[in-house]
């Protein structure tokens, strides 16, 4: 009897060791909603909350105050711990380049508002660039006006005003050889910007095709 008590009390002692590791808790971060990538991160954003330590992941932030107006590099959702590498210091505040694929880059298409839909332009949209080349006359033989359309629905990445709010262009995502075919199309003509509608996807590409065919 008294083996069996002494046998009972080790495993009692045994198990407890073993439980009370997990029953443990400790405080951590978490985000109090879903925060989309490249978000300044507010009060509200975030959560306290206590969690058995063994669930917990070295990586997790234990203080708020380390988060409060850094920016998130990743989605995070509601309830999930936040780690050391879902965040990144106010004092490298991400821009655009963030926003690009690894593949894309961007470049600043420079036109004033009469040559882009009278400014109506907005970071999301998508625009066609149709480029005049210099001296072309209003009128050719056989019906060619010299205006081609040389990028297809390029994605608006920014819409760059002066500081007197006068709108100065746009800065549009493009795979790098479209960016030099707009390079040359900017030194040897002007460039028109045409919205498309919202429908469409792809980025822009290069095109050959005549915006007035003659034919």
């Amino acid at each position: 009897m008294l083996f069996a008590l002494l046998l009972g009390l080790s495993v009692f002692a045994v198990s407890y060791n073993l439980l009370s590791a997990y029953i443990r808790t400790e405080k951590v971060v978490v985000a109090a909603r879903y925060l989309e990538p490249y978000r300044q991160i507010s009060v509200s954003d975030i959560k306290v909350v206590e969690l058995p330590r063994k669930g917990i992941h070295p990586d997790s932030i234990r203080k708020p105050e380390e988060l409060i107006g850094n920016y998130t590099v990743c989605p995070l959702f509601a309830g999930q711990l936040v780690l050391a590498g879902h965040v990144m210091s106010s004092h490298n505040r991400p821009g655009i380049s963030l926003e690009l694929p690894a593949e894309g880059r961007a470049i600043f298409v420079p036109a004033d508002a009469s040559r882009a839909v009278g400014g109506l332009v907005n970071p999301g949209d998508r625009v066609d660039l149709i480029w005049s080349p210099k001296g072309a006359s209003v009128y050719q033989p056989g019906g060619y006006h010299g205006a081609v359309t040389v990028v297809d629905k390029a994605r608006v990445v920014e819409v760059i005003h002066d500081k007197s709010g006068e709108f100065k262009g746009i800065v549009i995502a493009a795979p790098p050889e479209t960016c030099e075919h707009i390079a040359h199309c900017l030194e040897t003509g002007s460039i028109y910007l045409v919205l498309v509608p919202w429908n469409t996807a792809e980025d822009g590409v290069p095109l050959s095709s005549e915006v007035w065919p003659g034919k």
